[in-house]
């Protein structure tokens, strides 16, 4: 009798039109149509996992795959044609696995469990982390790049230091810029653009990972360890 692989225990992100994504592939699916789908929805890097089809309309499969990996440490397997060279184009581009457009559901499921096994084995050593040098208005990145923070950043990154990896909700990250004083429409779209700003200072600075996500219905958290100096 054949074994059976388990289907994912997280969220997974399935993008593109040429194939529906099998109900079984975790325990929580959202299917994108194309790429430009994905990209308008607001937490589309905030998923525990992504099956991108290469074939792909709007942005194409390999830059798609590429964004994603310069905004989440998430596991990503690819589905391409090897006749079109998409195997090494895929991997180079940041894919933990490359499988054919009409690989069988159980060779999917099966493909996401071992990636997900190998992102979640333990390291030997300890990863260094994230440091808010607030005397210096700066944020630290765990390769020692330093990255000067702005009033709002460091606000921002504040609160996170605050939460001790926690999650921080919205009306904590608007109270703790402007006050609480504040017209909540307003301040909801200016703090996605203060955030948005502080995620792309960060990758600015030369990292490939931002560990600023969003929480849906709850507000944003920082995704990697993080300590005050």
């Amino acid at each position: 009798m054949k074994p059976s692989a388990r289907p994912l225990r997280a969220s997974l992100a399935w993008i593109g039109h040429t194939r529906s994504a099998p109900r079984l592939l975790a325990d929580v699916v959202t299917s994108f149509e194309d790429s430009d789908d994905f990209l308008l929805a607001p937490n589309a890097f905030d998923f525990d996992f992504y099956v991108v089809q290469l074939a792909q309309r709007g942005v194409r499969g390999i830059d798609l795959v590429r964004l994603i990996r310069r905004r989440s440490p998430a596991g990503i397997v690819a589905l391409g044609d090897a006749a079109q060279n998409d195997f090494v184009a895929a991997l180079d581009s940041g894919a933990d696995m490359v499988l054919p457009p009409d690989a069988p559901t159980d060779h999917l499921v099966a493909a996401i469990a071992a990636v997900r096994r190998r992102l979640h084995t333990p390291s030997t050593g300890t990863p260094r982390p994230w440091t808010l040098l607030e005397a210096h208005a700066a944020l630290q990145a765990p390769d020692g790049t330093q990255i000067p923070l702005s009033e709002s950043d460091l606000a921002i990154m504040g609160c996170f230091a605050d939460a001790e990896g926690g999650k921080v909700e919205r009306r904590v990250l608007m109270e703790r810029l402007w006050g609480t004083d504040t017209e909540h429409g307003s301040t909801e779209n200016a703090l996605h653009a203060t955030v948005y700003r502080l995620r792309k200072r960060i990758e600015q600075a030369g990292q490939a990972l931002v560990p600023v996500h969003a929480v849906a219905r709850v507000g944003y958290e920082f995704r990697a360890p993080l300590v005050r100096a």
